[in-house]
């Protein structure tokens, strides 16, 4: 009769899978890490759009209103929208505001965290050379040249903050006696 020869066993089998088990769970770990700061990233680029979207939505939106483009009051003329105290204006606005008269944007939600002026440019009036193309009179015509800014900050609540300047010329009827420049 043979009797089993004992072995003895080291325990080479358990280091082993202990140390596989440590490098797999830093893997896992570095692989979060990574997730994480990729998902910031991208929060914070969906942000920076948003405000962007949201300044270009400002700007277009004081554009569209006949009302904010007043020809009358000249070159050098600026009116602004800025939000009431009740609200979150931005610490220090980029511009000056003389006059703000301008309509509130169309979207409340959007008021407190934006701006916007618009400034009468220089000379008083542009001529419309380009309008005979289009079959319109240049001598009936003339632009008023504007500058639209529209801005959205709502970075004290780790959201974005944007602005958007842009050039706006408005076409009215010619006045007599103006000389262009």
């Amino acid at each position: 009769m043979k009797h089993p020869i004992k072995h003895r066993q080291s325990g080479a089998a358990l280091a082993t899978a202990l140390l596989i088990l440590t490098v797999l769970t830093l893997l896992g770990l570095a692989a979060m890490r990574g997730s994480k700061t990729e998902l910031r990233l991208s929060q914070n680029a969906e942000s920076r759009v948003n405000a962007l979207q949201s300044a270009q939505a400002i700007a277009d939106g004081v554009t569209q209103n006949d009302g904010n483009l007043t020809i009358g009051n000249g070159p050098g003329f600026s009116a602004c929208y800025v939000p009431s105290s009740s609200g979150s204006a931005p610490d220090s606005l980029p511009f000056t505001c003389t006059t703000s008269g301008l309509a509130a944007p169309g979207d409340t939600a959007l008021q407190s965290w934006t701006y916007a002026r618009v400034l009468r440019e220089d000379p008083e009036f542009l001529s419309a050379a380009a309008l005979r193309g289009a079959g319109n009179s240049g001598r009936s015509y003339d632009y008023a040249r504007f500058t639209v800014t529209g801005g959205y900050d709502h970075s004290v609540n780790g959201f974005g903050a944007a602005e958007v300047v842009q050039g706006v010329l408005k076409l009215h009827a010619k006045p007599t006696g103006v000389s262009y420049q």
